[in-house]
């Protein structure tokens, strides 16, 4: 017999949210225009007290693009920077108040050139001894100590920083390579750049861009490759003593080639992304907004998920979708680590007729005039002036200087076209008007035109949608990560204090919980939902009801909308748009969609868009979930120890996995664990549960077993234990790695999760 024993602590989340960087919504700026209002970003969850290292760059822009901030008190520039000035990148320390005191008054400067404008923003407590670069997002350490050039690539490798391995720094650009030369103070500094296979065929040597050949001969200009960074000094490389390797800051901010064997120092880099919203630095965060400078055609979407998904495993694509005919081309797109896309390449640009727009231009005749009372605006048009375009195709219409938009068909009279316009026409009205000769106030809320009308075939463009789709092991999969333990729980905690039907936020606080509770689309969260939830839990049935599970589980709502759900309209936002979403594409502009994601099911919230002002509802906390190789559980909370010991066996050919819980102290409503198994030397034989007064469930997916207990009438559970069974396919000798348990949720009678935490 072969047993195996650890064990780990889960705390009690102490309601402390998560530090993030939240980012604007992306505008359109002015060509040629200084001093546009960039403001927006701000820091959040950090410590008031601690010093952060704040950074911003532009990491996409036109060139001559700049920034500034106007307040900056309370701020320390980082070495080799300036907080006065136009800016490219700066970063800076300062307290979390001080430095959203100074995001707030972020200004652009931009030029004649259109294009995009990304500002990224990133923060983190301040390191010491690193550099960060606002255009890559990545970290710089410089080592004054000196080595030769094979000790300084080695010993670059060996360090790490935030999750992240060092490497040689490798320059790959002008502006890495100011960035170098103005944070590192001293010269001759070796970086990862070698001919040391081919003499004149210089190649990068680390990091990304390990093997990339930049120079295919000797002499600073000859052989330079075309797209890749080159800024040797006058004469270099010329290989004068079997000069294998390259030095930055050699006479100045230039580069020279130099023997292996000399002690320079060297500086390690970290980070392999080109774009600081793909980083992965451990506790460090960044957020950036994609602004257009001039009239640009962009279609950017920002898809929030919330706090507990993994916005890279989602992948998404643009279609048509016209007169039944639906389009597209490429390939699905994955979403950036801020569930960030531009599709903007996929955007289908040959457009359509849609209707007429009618022109209203000064002229000599009364050919149309307006009614303007109560508050609603009817537009009349001569019928005589129409020929052969029919009055009911007039989709849009410009009056003189006065409005140009969309207008809506009433009916034709005997003499006049009748339309509604939205807007009360203000110029029309308070003679602000360039062409105040030619409106008549007639009397009776009247004004009357003398015009000439001319009409135009409206082109627009096809009717667009975005589908998404999941890139991870399986629906059912992410689906038992989203629909828990946690939210049947809450859920019947919602339903037996009387807070049903929507009616009274007892233990929900938002309304959008009530529209993911209501699993049956009834517009009614009562006790057949929480038993749909119950039943799909136990394995009994499914929440989704069709083939296509994605499109049953998810829902993308405009976010504008979502932050206005009340517990009044909430009925109007139940599961029925699936995973399509269809933006509205207008030409010559920047078409930005913020999408917020939930599932159907997900009550507590944990893995869906949290509504603007709304912190994390009960019982999802900052959910963490920890995959444990055979280990035991021990919970730690204010009340005192919930010890949970899991025993592993192997006996008479079956494994035994065995999780015993003692509450201690604690008031347990649920629990739920996930056992993962190797299912090509286990199959599943059976489980057994130590409580029997309480709800127990065990259900199999594939290779992992979803075990746990609830009780949902709000009492204490007592006598919590699970021994799952596995049948081996061979003769084990051992069993580690064959067995892992990860805990998913622990919940109090009062609804607070506990976290897990391994010690």
């Amino acid at each position: 017999m072969r047993n195996l024993f650890v064990s780990i602590l889960l705390l009690l989340a102490s309601g402390v949210y998560g530090q993030q960087v939240n980012a604007p919504e992306a505008k359109s700026f002015v060509l040629s225009t200084s001093g546009q209002d960039a403001s927006g970003f701000s820091l959040s969850g950090f410590n008031s007290t601690s010093t952060l290292l704040c950074a911003i760059g532009l990491p996409v822009s036109p060139s001559g693009t700049t920034f500034y901030m106007t307040t900056t008190t309370g701020l320390t520039p980082a070495s080799g920077y300036t907080l006065s000035g136009n800016k490219t990148r700066l970063a800076f320390t300062g307290t979390m108040s001080n430095i959203n005191a100074a995001l707030a008054t972020l200004k652009i400067n931009t030029t004649a050139t259109s294009g995009n404008v990304q500002i990224s923003v990133s923060a983190t407590v301040n390191p010491t001894g690193y550099f960060y670069n606002p255009s890559n997002g990545h970290f710089y350490r410089p080592i004054s100590a000196g080595a030769t050039y094979p000790n300084a690539k080695t010993l670059s490798s060996q360090q790490t920083f935030k999750g992240q391995q060092g490497y040689l720094v490798t320059i790959t650009s002008s502006d890495e390579d100011g960035f170098i030369f103005t944070n590192v103070p001293q010269n001759q500094i070796w970086f990862a750049l070698t001919d040391e296979v081919v003499e004149g065929q210089w190649r990068i040597d680390a990091g990304p861009e390990n093997g990339t050949l930049i120079k295919t001969s000797n002499g600073q200009t000859a052989g330079n490759v075309v797209g890749q960074y080159n800024n040797w000094a006058g004469g270099e490389p010329n290989n004068s003593g079997n000069e294998d390797y390259a030095v930055t800051k050699w006479n100045g901010s230039q580069w020279n080639d130099l023997p292996a064997n000399f002690s320079n120092p060297y500086v390690v880099e970290f980070g392999t992304w080109t774009n600081p919203d793909d980083q992965t630095f451990t506790e460090f965060y960044s957020n950036s907004v994609n602004h257009s400078n001039g009239n640009v055609l962009r279609a950017q979407f920002v898809y929030d998920f919330g706090a507990n998904v993994n916005e890279t495993l989602f992948r998404t694509k643009m279609f048509t979708n016209h007169q039944g005919i639906v389009q597209g081309s490429g390939d699905y797109a994955a979403l950036n680590s801020l569930g960030k896309i531009d599709m903007t390449p996929n955007i289908d640009q040959n457009k359509i007729n849609d209707g007429y727009k009618s022109s209203i231009s000064a002229g000599q005749v009364e050919y149309s005039y307006v009614n303007i009372s109560n508050g609603v605006t009817t537009l009349y048009i001569d019928l005589s002036t129409f020929g052969s375009v029919s009055p009911s195709t007039i989709k849009r219409v410009s009056i003189l200087d006065c409005y140009d938009g969309p207008v809506t068909y009433q009916q034709t009279s005997t003499y006049w076209a009748h339309y509604i316009i939205p807007s009360t026409l203000t110029k029309v009205t308070d003679g602000s008007s360039s062409f105040n000769a030619n409106i008549r106030n007639a009397g009776y809320n009247n004004w009357a035109f003398s015009c000439s009308i001319g009409f135009t075939q409206n082109q627009i463009f096809k009717p667009h949608f975005s589908d998404i789709k999941y890139y991870g092991s399986s629906y059912s999969g992410l689906y038992s990560s989203i629909v828990t333990v946690g939210d049947v729980y809450l859920a019947f905690k919602q339903l037996s204090d009387n807070g049903i039907f929507g009616n009274s936020n007892v233990w929900f606080t938002t309304p959008v919980q009530f529209a993911n509770a209501d699993v049956d689309s009834s517009g009614a969260f009562n006790e057949q939902d929480c038993f749909i939830l119950l039943q799909h839990l136990l394995g009994q049935s499914t929440i989704w009801n069709s083939s296509n599970e994605l499109t049953s589980m998810i829902k993308l709502i405009k976010k504008s909308d979502y932050d206005a759900i009340t517990s009044n309209n909430w009925q109007d936002y139940r599961f029925t748009s699936g995973s399509y979403y269809l933006p509205s594409i207008v030409d010559n502009q920047l078409n930005s969609y913020n999408v917020a994601v939930t599932w159907k099911g997900d009550v507590n919230l944990s893995h869906s868009a949290l509504p603007t002002g709304v912190s994390q509802p009960n019982s999802s906390g900052n959910k963490q979930e920890i995959g444990i190789q055979s280990m035991a559980v021990r919970t730690n909370s204010s009340t005192g120890d919930v010890i949970a010991d899991i025993w592993m066996e192997i006996k008479d050919g079956m494994v035994e996995v065995t999780i015993s819980v003692d509450p201690g102290q604690n008031q347990i409503g649920a629990t739920q664990f996930i056992v993962k198994f190797d299912n090509s030397i286990l199959d599943h034989n059976k489980t057994e549960f130590s409580n029997k007064n309480d709800i127990n469930f065990s259900r199999k997916e594939s290779s992992l077993i979803n075990v746990g207990t609830l009780n949902t009438n709000g009492n204490p559970i007592s006598n919590l234990g699970y021994k799952i069974v596995f049948k081996s396919k061979s003769d084990l000798k051992n069993i580690l790695g064959l067995v892992s348990v990860e805990s998913i949720e622990t919940i109090g009678t009062d609804s607070k999760q506990l976290k897990v935490k391994v010690q």
